[in-house]
């Protein structure tokens, strides 16, 4: 078992995806298990809690996908209740069947007792516990007075197939602090474009976040990690896309990426600057644009003379400033302000970042470091 899911963020971001083998055909699962494995999704979301009235025979096929998926050496994460862990044989008071099953994590999505939770963490079998997050309760501080052992326990939030039902970003971002501040991890999904299986009827997209549900798969991903609000991202619906599988196992998890329209009258000392990797926001920041100002001083020796510059600028802009800026030349900008006007033709513009990702700039703050990845050119 790997404890990539608990006791604290000094883990790596991981992702995973969601099965419903008891929908569909088995082997397509199977299948899927092998197609995500390959591009690096290291977990499995499971939910048993919507089979409380399944046949024997779909139970069968959902242990058989879990037994795949644990010679793939996923971690294996169960969202059950009290009726569903009778279901499948679990005893609250004793996780053998769990482990024998290939369970490395119960998920307790409706209520259950704080000194019920913190025992379990106790369990022989080394079992991870994880809580529902999006209630954003006191229940996570009632279950530490019972002192469970804090490396087997974490939160993870609920996905939501109904449009116009997921959740806000800032009750979204406390419900989620209430763990982390408390060194847990954290975990929440996106949605699939293409996947149909979910534990409801209708099951278009799964998304924990309402303002994510309609964006592309990996900048719903993005919008996750680089909040700092979770430590692991999953597809809540399945089957998700061989690209769209692809598209999120290629974003960096750590550093903040902003993708870029790229200017078609960009120079190669502008590129040398666009594209270097240390580029982090001054730690005195302003509201109109963010700066890099240390490109200024590592690239001094440039040339920068003016080019395609613009009279207004809008939020989302990048530009570096020419030789028109003196000592400042070499300063990368990203704008911030619509309708931004500037003096002198300083500006030298370099591209723009894609619209769905402008909301990422929120997440840039002093000191962050970011870097950017390129789209196409206009």
């Amino acid at each position: 078992m790997s404890p990539i899911f608990c006791g604290g963020n000094m883990f790596k971001k991981k992702i995973g995806i969601s099965i419903y083998p008891e929908k569909n055909d088995l082997q397509k699962t199977l299948d899927y298990l092998e197609l995500a494995k390959k591009y690096g999704y290291s977990f499995i979301f499971v939910s048993f809690i919507h089979m409380v009235n399944s046949s024997q025979i779909d139970i069968d096929k959902v242990l058989k996908a879990i037994k795949k998926a644990k010679e793939l050496n996923y971690y294996v994460i169960a969202d059950l209740e009290y009726e569903s862990l009778k279901k499948i044989n679990i005893s609250i008071n004793n996780l053998k069947q769990a482990k024998e099953y290939g369970i490395d994590c119960i998920r307790f999505d409706s209520p259950v007792l704080p000194k019920e939770i913190a025992a379990l963490t106790h369990n022989k079998y080394g079992i991870d516990i994880q809580l529902n997050v999006s209630n954003n309760d006191s229940f996570i501080d009632n279950v530490l007075d019972y002192k469970p052992v804090l490396s087997r326990l974490a939160g993870c939030h609920n996905f939501y197939p109904q449009k116009y039902t997921g959740l806000e970003y800032d009750f979204f971002k406390e419900s989620s602090q209430r763990y982390l501040s408390k060194g847990m991890s954290v975990g929440a999904f996106i949605g699939s474009h293409t996947g149909i299986l979910g534990t409801a009827k209708y099951n278009n997209e799964l998304p924990t976040l309402e303002m994510t549900r309609c964006l592309d798969v990996d900048v719903q991903a993005k919008v996750l990690f680089y909040s700092n609000n979770v430590d692991f991202v999953a597809f809540g619906n399945a089957f998700a896309s061989e690209e769209e599988l692809k598209k999120v196992s290629l974003i960096d998890r750590e550093e903040i990426t902003l993708s870029l329209e790229l200017s078609k009258y960009i120079s190669e000392n502008e590129k040398t600057i666009l594209f270097w990797d240390q580029h982090f926001r001054r730690g005195d920041v302003t509201k109109f644009f963010v700066r890099s100002t240390m490109s200024r001083v590592v690239f001094k020796n440039l040339q920068i003379p003016d080019n395609n510059t613009k009279e207004i600028f809008d939020k989302g802009d990048v530009v570096v400033i020419n030789e028109n800026g003196g000592s400042y030349k070499g300063e990368l900008l990203i704008i911030l302000q619509d309708n931004f006007k500037p003096e002198n033709n300083t500006y030298n513009f370099l591209g723009k970042i894609l619209k769905d990702e402008i909301s990422l700039l929120n997440y840039i703050e002093s000191w962050t470091y970011f870097q950017f990845s390129t789209k196409n050119r206009f």
